[in-house]
């Protein structure tokens, strides 16, 4: 890694950032500067928010502002001075050498080619200051997305939808996601969806999972509900309210809110309960569920068993007759 300092070609500078509380020292070396930087964090040492000016990765990538940290680990959105062009940049502890599981899930992930998917452009494993460079996703979180007003139900199906393709190709591919959340999931309306972390977040967190298609459907499907309701239905931190739940199942879209679809309702539900009966498996069977909802006729479908409280008292319940096909055009895509 190269520091290329603002004293000139060789000089070395040292940038002292107080944040006040405990402090600790981050020394990042190069062949021809170096920089320290002191904060409370002890792993970027930068408040959020915050701009250091000519710092450059490898002569090349210069940190705009940090994004988060946590365990060592930042993220931050970097100029790519050599192509004039944002980038996110996730700055790894240093002086510690990268773990051959995380270099090996990085070139994976590399190799999955999808639009929808992040990008990963360059690494650097040197001791001194590792760090790994992907594509810089515009756009609006899914968590700021809700909080902001709920979409139509057709465009939250269309969403998802497209998501659940992506990561069907980067299974496919064998790399699963595994850390899947409301961040992760960013929407732009020129640009339209993009998934960020493959690959990278889970080998940096060490997540796992006894089976990845399953868990990356019930990820999928919690953000399918926030995006019909404004409630997590999950378990993880976010700044999305709870879902409300009777005797430790969550209410169904539907009894959330108004106007969700029948058929919306119960994808959600079974792609909840992936890996139990009946459910949605994988991301391509999320996937060509949600794809079917456009169609103008489809299969009556149940609910499922898991993600269904106690009906409401007195509420009436239409009977369809059998081997009679509904019809619906409520949910086309929004345009």
């Amino acid at each position: 890694m190269r520091l290329v300092s603002p004293g000139g070609k060789g000089a070395q500078v040292t940038w002292l950032v107080m944040t006040g509380g405990h402090k600790s020292a981050w020394l990042l070396r190069g062949r021809r500067g170096a920089v320290t930087v002191i904060g409370e964090t002890g792993v970027a040492g930068i408040p959020p928010g915050a701009r250091v000016a000519e710092v450059r990765l490898g002569g090349r990538f210069r940190l705009d502002e940090r994004i988060n940290a946590a365990g060592g680990l930042s993220v931050w959105k970097a100029t790519d001075a050599l192509l004039g062009r944002p980038v996110a940049i996730h700055l790894l502890p240093p002086g510690r050498e990268v773990p051959g599981h995380v270099v090996g899930a990085v070139q994976a992930a590399a190799r999955v080619n999808d639009p929808r998917l992040a990008t990963i452009y360059d690494a650097d494993y040197g001791t001194g200051a590792p760090y790994i460079v992907s594509e810089w996703t515009r756009g609006t979180h899914l968590e700021d997305l809700v909080l902001s007003g709920l979409p139509r139900p057709a465009l939250a199906a269309a969403m998802i939808a497209d998501a659940a393709d992506a990561l069907a190709v980067a299974h496919e591919a064998g790399r699963p996601h595994l850390c899947l959340s409301p961040r992760c999931l960013r929407w732009d309306t020129s640009t339209g969806l993009k998934i960020t972390g493959l690959g990278i977040d889970a080998a940096l967190s060490g997540a796992d999972a006894s089976d990845p298609g399953a868990a990356d459907t019930r990820a999928l499907a919690g953000m399918l509900y926030a995006l019909l309701t404004g409630y997590w239905p999950g378990d993880e931190p976010t700044a999305l309210p709870p879902a409300p739940s009777h005797r430790g199942h969550v209410y169904t879209p539907r009894q959330v809110r108004a106007g969700v679809p029948g058929i919306l309702d119960a994808i959600t539900c079974r792609a909840l309960q992936a890996g139990a009966p009946r459910s949605v498996l994988t991301p391509a069977g999320l996937a060509m569920a949600l794809r079917s909802v456009q169609r103008p006729s489809y299969p009556a479908m149940r609910p499922a068993d898991g993600c269904a409280p106690v009906p409401e008292r007195g509420r009436r319940v239409r009977r369809a007759r059998s081997g009679v096909r509904h019809r619906t055009t409520l949910l086309r895509p929004a345009a």
